[in-house]
């Protein structure tokens, strides 16, 4: 792994910090600690600088920081209006957020996964909105500011238009794009020289939160066909594929996340062992949680309130914690470990056989271990 040379130092998170990465090779890559435009421990954005003949950013971050990317540009010796090319890892808003004035400033060109493509145009709230609702605490969630971020930027994207469809393993301009969803339909590892580009799917520290396979089924008619014949794409499974795929990759690669690269004064170096590691991680929670559903049937808020006790989360926080805690639920369904039995009078039942009027019951088995093993 590569150690980063400090340009500027900003803050203890990083922000407004520049770095300068150089491989063996010569290859550089620049790196911009973009602010987030609201108040988060996460840190910022690492919005990352290719140069060359073309002008690359690498996820620029999220709407209403673009004033600390252009700084940040300036500080490199470049002008907003001089950027040519835009990958983006996935289409959340810390990541995609800035893509408007960007390319409205200089034209660039916009690169991501070809399902990022069609996301672009789907109104992906609304959609999941039914089985959303039945959920403990959404209606906070969907009051709160994250809401409302979300979806305006859907809204404010719906003016983008991806130049550049990338399919998996596409080569250009030195590039290579890994195909690397689960965390988010649409994500992307990007490989440059001795650089992995990990976007959420590798980060330090802390673990991508994991999507659910069953907006697989809400989603199904709007993907490309490519994508139509079963899913792949949404999930815990998916999420882990798509590590156990990145911790294969050849070579002493120095990963390169969106995320706490640098954190509380210090950095966090990572190569693509971390992969691992965070599947590690997600079949160590499955069995944290199967732990406690031995104790009986259980509903699956019930289930995550347990699971979290130990974490006071807020009221709009409570929905990504189930989500969470489904996401490894749909797991050890697949697996056969775990299994639901509904009565609808007493709530809804969702696609997956989980929802308010179902309860969980264990099996005796942790198959689960070696489905994870044979990803």
């Amino acid at each position: 792994m590569l150690e980063a040379e400090t340009i500027k130092r900003g803050d203890d998170s990083g922000n407004g910090t520049l770095l300068k990465y150089t491989s063996p090779t010569g290859a550089v890559v620049k790196a911009i600690g973009v602010p987030q435009s609201w108040n988060t421990p996460l840190g910022p954005t690492w919005c990352y600088v290719v140069e060359g003949n073309d002008l690359t950013l690498v996820d620029p971050g999220c709407h209403g920081s673009v004033d600390y990317l252009e700084q940040g540009l300036e500080e490199l010796g470049h002008s907003l209006a001089s950027v040519n090319n835009i990958v983006i890892s996935h289409g959340h808003l810390d990541h995609d957020g800035s893509c408007l004035p960007v390319v409205q400033k200089s034209g660039a060109q916009l690169w991501a996964h070809e399902v990022y493509g069609t996301m672009l145009q789907a109104d992906r709230w609304e959609m999941e909105t039914s089985w959303r609702r039945d959920v403990q605490s959404f209606e906070a969630f969907e009051n709160s500011n994250t809401a409302t971020r979300v979806k305006d930027h859907h809204e404010r994207n719906r003016q983008l238009t991806l130049n550049h469809p990338v399919t998996d393993e596409l080569q250009s301009d030195g590039l290579t794009f890994y195909y690397t969803p689960g965390h988010s339909p649409d994500e992307l590892c990007i490989l440059f020289d001795q650089f992995l580009f990990s976007g959420d799917h590798i980060l330090p520290l802390i673990t991508p939160h994991p999507s659910v396979a069953m907006s697989y089924n809400t989603f199904q008619s709007t993907l490309p066909a490519a994508y139509q014949g079963g899913n792949k794409i949404y999930g815990l499974i998916a999420l882990l594929t798509s590590l156990k795929r990145m911790a294969t990759l050849e070579g002493d690669l120095t990963v390169l996340p969106a995320h706490r690269a640098f954190h509380r004064g210090k950095f966090n170096p990572i190569g693509v062992e971390r992969a691992t590691e965070i599947v590690e991680h997600h079949r160590e929670r499955c069995y944290e949680l199967i732990e406690i559903i031995k104790r009986g049937p259980i509903e699956l808020a019930v289930l995550t309130k347990q699971y979290f006790a130990h974490r006071e989360l807020e009221e709009h926080n409570f929905f990504l914690a189930f989500t969470e805690v489904m996401s490894h639920i749909e797991l050890m369904q697949e697996s056969g470990d775990v299994t639901t039995s509904a009565d609808p009078a007493k709530g809804s039942v969702w696609s997956n056989g989980l929802g308010s009027g179902a309860l969980i019951s264990w099996e005796g088995t942790d198959r689960f271990s070696a489905l994870i093993d044979g990803l």
